[in-house]
């Protein structure tokens, strides 16, 4: 009797210390996105998120992967659970790096809630959701996300879908102002060469 619940406690130890971490399993599903095997990284990040379903980075670079391969509702999907993850009714958290309750898993895989808004709302672009893209947007250059030139010339590109020329030039100029690195200048540059002669 003791020797069958010895082994029996044994095997349970061998494979729990042969399981994967759910970090090991990340990191794993990155290299594998880093080699362009998305389908593969997607199947990984798929197990760690059956694993935790409160881990918000596996969602997030599955949904990176989601939109490379341009499965919109799908990457969609994963960008608003990021959000969702983030609220308690209309307010929205973060866990704190540094709370004196230590770190956990959670903790260590979190992703900004502005960086979810930002994939989402260039999703909803690429589906043709134009109004609801523009919104999402707009809500990025109201609370100072820290790519809100950027935004800004999002919105001109939806304008300039929308055949809306004139007002599309004001928001690449706009984005041109605002812009706190020489890429954004250069990519406003491109946006106004391109539409605004």
């Amino acid at each position: 009797m003791f020797l069958k619940l010895f082994f029996s406690i044994l095997v349970a130890l061998l494979f729990v210390s042969c399981k994967e971490t759910n970090e090991k399993l990340i990191d794993k599903a990155y290299q594998f996105s880093k080699q362009k095997k998305y389908d593969e990284a997607i199947k990984i990040y798929s197990e760690v998120i059956k694993n935790n379903s409160k881990l918000q980075l596996p969602f997030y670079n599955r949904g990176l992967l989601y939109f490379k391969l341009e499965k919109y509702p799908d990457a969609l999907a994963d960008f608003k659970q990021v959000m969702a993850l983030h609220k308690i009714g209309d307010f929205i958290f973060t866990y704190n790096q540094d709370s004196p309750l230590g770190k956990n898993e959670e903790v260590n895989n979190q992703v900004p809630y502005y960086d979810a808004l930002y994939q989402q709302a260039q999703v909803k672009y690429f589906m043709d959701s134009l109004q609801s893209s523009y919104d999402d947007f707009q809500t990025l250059v109201a609370d100072n996300y820290e790519e809100k030139s950027n935004c800004v010339l999002w919105q001109g590109s939806i304008w300039q879908r929308a055949g809306k020329i004139d007002t599309a030039c004001t928001f690449f100029n706009k984005a041109k102002s605002i812009a706190s690195n020489q890429d954004d200048i250069d990519e406003a540059n491109k946006m106004i060469a391109t539409y605004c002669k």
